[in-house]
């Protein structure tokens, strides 16, 4: 398991979308095995989805945290710790032991539960190919 901290200076960053590189700590069987610093190619939110992507983060211990990045995330499969704060190398060392850290409270603003939102994109429809800018393009006239 790979566990990802958003990392500023040996703390874990303030905000999420303004991480430039993580800490990542690779664990067996509950025990850190690995550490390494990975900086994040690029300033877009974008370029930090994609290194957690790439390095295959399974847990990400970050403190705040937008809506899209949140979405973009866990429609990767990532598990996120949010509202966290402090050392970065202690917040792994408390997931690992199954310590509550955090505010988990901010992964359910914004949620909505609609049964005609399959992919639970929150009405973002940019990322649902079911509405949005697929809909929008098949109902207009085509060019001549």
């Amino acid at each position: 398991m790979n566990i990802g901290v958003a990392y500023d200076n040996g703390q874990i960053a303030e905000n999420l979308g303004a991480c430039r590189s993580f800490l990542i700590v690779t664990a067996e069987g509950g025990a850190p095995t690995a550490k390494r610093i990975a900086p994040v190619a690029g300033t877009a939110v974008t370029d930090m989805v994609k290194t957690v992507s790439m390095e295959q983060i399974d847990v990400l211990i970050c403190g705040g945290l937008g809506l899209a990045v949140r979405n973009a995330l866990e429609l990767i499969g990532v598990l996120l710790v949010p509202g966290c704060t402090g050392a970065a190398e202690e917040a792994v060392a408390k997931f690992l032991v199954g310590e509550q850290q955090g505010d988990p409270a901010l992964l359910a603003i914004g949620r909505e539960d609609d049964p005609d939102d399959p992919m639970a994109c929150m009405h973002d429809c940019a990322k649902c190919a079911g509405c949005g800018p697929i809909e929008i393009l098949r109902q207009m006239p085509q060019a001549d």
